[in-house]
């Protein structure tokens, strides 16, 4: 292979032993390497011993003619990238054209003009070596992009692990599903479950990106809510979104600057209370969905994130008396802000409130299939715009 420490060689096929020396002096005196070849098996043995950067051909040779000899090393797999200029006295149309369409980059007539016929092969010298180049190039975008890749999928194993140890805690209540639609190979939207003595609290929350900087927040999310439900043992919704926010300011080092990180958390906590059937909601930005006899409600989200913000204030709390075949859902934002459609528009909230209610009726398994159908037949071709997370919970 080529490389800027080795002079570039040329290989010259013509069965005239004096255009051989003139053209060779030529290019010698231009610093190139030369072999010579009298006729086209010649060159197609001289191609087999050494690796050669151009080859200029003639067409009329006695036996085998520059046409056969381009097309014999065009069919090698291991020669066809050799650059070939025919170096001819044959100006007709025919012949040109013939020699392009066997893989020629070049045509130069005799008589020649020294120094065009220079500046040519120094042309198709310098477009091989980039060409060279950009393949050495690619193979290495290649490789590292395979290792980062196997290092992102591993990543998801650590991460769906995370999240399947706490969706064991869903088997206590009596029906559930997790529609979990990462956009990349990692999620910025994580569900956390946990059971207290009397209390199931079941978290959905959406983190500022996707991919491994919303995995990231994703991680130190769980972990958060770790410290601030097992550790600290904060039970209310409300009251744990505020220590939330405040561990998540003070992890990111947020005090409101402009060129500070601006990353943080949207979300919407419930705690489940089993003994008076009572359920107590608050949420960061999203909602929760209550579907009842056959009806939609949807309980407002308070308009701040997890993280420094204008509003600052603390938040909400929602009380919400259960009734037998009430249905939960918690959601990430993702699934209504998908385009898609005939007019390439957002699903939009009011769209995935009317298909909650008319899927509510079948089992919640079920259900989670048919929202992926609709989310599929919605998006078809276009790229998925964000990571997803549905929770339907049968209390």
């Amino acid at each position: 292979m080529n490389n800027n420490n080795k002079l570039p060689t040329i290989l010259i096929v013509d069965d005239n032993p004096k255009n051989l020396q003139i053209l060779g002096n030529y290019l010698q005196m231009e610093g190139f390497l030369i072999e010579f070849a009298l006729n086209g098996n010649i060159a197609l043995e001289w191609i087999e011993k050494l690796e050669f950067d151009l080859i200029l051909l003639d067409i009329n040779m006695p036996g085998m003619d520059g046409y056969e000899t381009c097309k014999i090393i065009k069919n090698n797999p291991l020669k066809h990238d050799i650059p070939i200029i025919f170096l001819t006295a044959k100006t007709d149309a025919e012949s040109i054209v013939n020699a392009f369409d066997l893989g020629a980059v070049d045509y130069i007539t005799k008589p020649f003009n020294q120094k065009e016929l220079i500046a040519r092969v120094r042309t198709q010298i310098v477009i091989k070596n980039s060409r060279e180049e950009i393949s050495r190039n690619l193979i290495e975008i290649k490789s590292k992009n395979k290792q980062i890749t196997d290092s992102i999928q591993y990543a998801s194993l650590i991460q769906t692990a995370v999240l399947n140890e706490s969706q064991n805690r869903a088997a206590f209540f009596q029906e559930h599903f997790i529609l979990n639609l990462p956009k990349d190979i990692v999620s910025g939207d994580f569900y956390w479950f946990h059971k207290t003595d009397d209390k199931l609290l079941v978290c959905v929350f959406d983190c500022t990106g996707h991919g491994v900087p919303g995995a990231f927040m994703s991680m130190l999310g769980i972990t958060l809510l770790n410290e601030t439900v097992i550790r600290d043992k904060i039970y209310k919704p409300n009251l744990i979104l505020n220590q939330l926010r405040k561990k998540i300011i003070d992890a990111l080092g947020q005090k409101g600057d402009f060129l500070e990180v601006a990353d943080g958390m949207d979300g919407s906590i419930i705690s489940f209370d089993l003994k008076h059937g009572s359920l107590v909601y608050s949420g960061a930005f999203n909602p929760l969905y209550l579907v009842r006899n056959n009806k939609i409600i949807e309980f407002k989200a308070d308009r701040m994130p997890l993280s420094h913000y204008a509003i600052m204030n603390d938040f909400s709390s929602h009380e919400i008396e259960i009734l037998p075949n009430d249905l939960i859902y918690l959601s990430t934002d993702g699934y209504i802000d998908q385009s898609g459609g005939q007019n390439l528009k957002k699903f939009k909230s009011g769209q995935f409130k009317e298909t909650l209610v008319r899927y509510h009726k079948h089992p919640l398994e079920i259900q989670k299939q048919m929202l992926q159908e609709t989310f599929d037949n919605w998006k078809g071709n276009n790229d998925q715009v964000d990571d997803i997370i549905i929770v339907g919970l049968k209390l």
